[in-house]
């Protein structure tokens, strides 16, 4: 058997004054942070969050038969497992409301989560031929330019939930 030649390095070790950290308290850390900034990222956050339980979104639809076409794709063709029947529920209740109230204009106002989850229920179909996909390309296109508003509302929301940890942490946002 042979021997290793490999010599051992010296370790290297780093002392630190534990009493410094024992000492620190929050009170300290807390005194370090900008309150004002702190402050300033709850109320945006808040005031955003507020704004987009509400916020509706215009679906705008090319005729009122393509809005019946999108309703009936929810009521007999929307595909679901399990508990996403609860949204095509929804999604149908919604729907027969905004009859009820009177869509004019072929525009539906619908807020943020119906509206993904119409788009999501969409974009799970399948056709074939070219009636199918103009019929699939109605519905979907007006889904779509809403559902790009309701992303960047969102991602909005999710820069200033960013802003107010790192306010928290006493750090800035490049």
């Amino acid at each position: 058997m042979a021997k290793s030649n490999k010599q051992k390095s010296p370790s290297k070790t780093v002392s630190v004054d534990a009493s410094e950290l024992a000492n620190l308290n929050s009170d300290d850390m807390v005194a370090g942070l900008d309150q004002k900034r702190i402050e300033q990222a709850q109320k945006a956050l808040d005031a955003s969050r507020e704004k987009l339980k509400t916020k509706v979104y215009a679906v705008q639809f090319d005729s009122k038969e393509h809005i019946d076409a999108f309703q009936s794709f929810m009521e007999n063709e929307a595909e679901w497992k399990e508990k996403e029947a609860l949204g095509v529920m929804e999604i149908c209740r919604i729907l027969d409301d905004l009859k009820k109230e009177g869509i004019k204009d072929n525009i539906l106002y619908m807020t943020a989560l119906p509206l993904e989850a119409s788009h999501y229920f969409l974009s799970k179909r399948t056709g074939r031929g070219l009636s199918e996909a103009k019929s699939f390309i109605s519905m979907l296109k007006p889904l779509e330019g809403a559902l790009q508003l309701a992303k960047s509302d969102s991602q909005e929301y999710q820069d200033l939930e960013k802003e107010l940890a790192a306010a928290q942490q006493g750090i800035s946002l490049a």
